[in-house]
């Protein structure tokens, strides 16, 4: 965050006409999504209390504060919030070069061609210290993000696993009795949740990435034959230094990279899993782990009861 705060520091370099469309961080929109999350997690821990209703206040307390949910919000809230500052960083700069593009023609009359060749020199720090930025940031958050792919996805298995191939239908007395429309919905919500967490920082990694790259295009529409010996030598340098950061993407430390192919292997890691444990499911191992479970879930509603 340090750095983020250095670099709008640094922003005063350019030219003030260059920051007309700098972007700002909505505080509504974060307020709005803090409501929904809270909303979200009262209902579940009601659901769950409904189902399964707690013998003490201690258990009711601690169904209230599930520490799970809160690690993984704290993960996404985080993570979203510091790739959203990223990405409104680099559309600035996008738009910066929008501005002057094409060839320039856009710059003030005053503007001479010095002062041309510093604006682009500075662009081209800035746009490197973002870049070293996001490198810090996956360098950062990579083991996190990392645990937080693997666990995710082996919840999500075992939730096709416990309530896909092996329903459960509970019912105890009248007092006590658990509909099977809550039990059978409630795995699928916890399911739906995980992969809204995951998209939700694929999404934002991609647009980071996307804007990262848009500066790409912007040079390339540049007619270096029409521009002074100095500024050709400054769009030469900038195209050499964006291909060297070209590598530098999120990744989940460094054993793979997040970006919107991740959903397509994470759906295609999930369809191999779902085959093999349908292709396993006669197995003892997979026996026991059903009668275990069984067991489990009978000895809490008989402790209701």
């Amino acid at each position: 965050m340090n750095g983020i705060i250095e670099y709008d520091q640094k922003l005063t370099s350019l030219p003030r006409f260059l920051l007309i469309r700098q972007l700002s961080q909505n505080k509504f929109y974060w307020n709005i999504i803090f409501i929904f999350t809270l909303i979200y997690h009262i209902v579940i821990i009601l659901l769950s209390v409904y189902i399964i209703p707690p013998k003490t206040i201690f258990i009711i307390c601690q169904c209230f504060i599930r520490v799970e949910f809160i690690q993984d919000v704290t993960v996404i809230f985080s993570t979203t919030f510091f790739l959203q500052q990223l990405e409104y960083r680099f559309q600035t700069l996008n738009d910066s070069w929008e501005y002057l593009l094409p060839g320039f023609p856009a710059v003030p009359n005053d503007l001479t061609q010095p002062v041309t060749g510093m604006t682009l020199d500075n662009l081209r720090l800035l746009h490197a210290e973002l870049s070293d930025l996001l490198r810090i940031f996956s360098k950062g958050y990579g083991q996190m993000l990392l645990g937080f792919f693997v666990f995710n996805y082996i919840n999500m298995v075992a939730c096709f696993f416990f309530h896909i191939l092996f329903p459960m239908n509970y019912v105890t007395d009248n007092e006590f009795k658990i509909y099977d429309f809550a039990v059978n919905s409630l795995p699928y919500i916890f399911w739906l949740q995980n992969m809204v967490f995951i998209l939700s920082i694929i999404i934002g990694a991609s647009r980071v990435h996307d804007k990262k790259r848009k500066m790409i295009s912007y040079l390339r529409l540049i007619r270096i034959s029409n521009l002074s010996p100095n500024l050709k030598i400054q769009i030469k340098f900038f195209m050499n230094q964006i291909s060297v950061f070209e590598s530098s993407e999120i990744t989940a430390y460094g054993i793979f990279n997040i970006n919107l192919n991740l959903v397509i292997s994470i759906i295609i890691l999930l369809i191999t899993g779902l085959v093999t444990i349908i292709q396993m499911k006669e197995h003892p191992i997979m026996l026991n782990i059903k009668q275990d479970f069984n067991k489990l879930m009978q000895k809490l509603i008989n402790d209701t009861a």
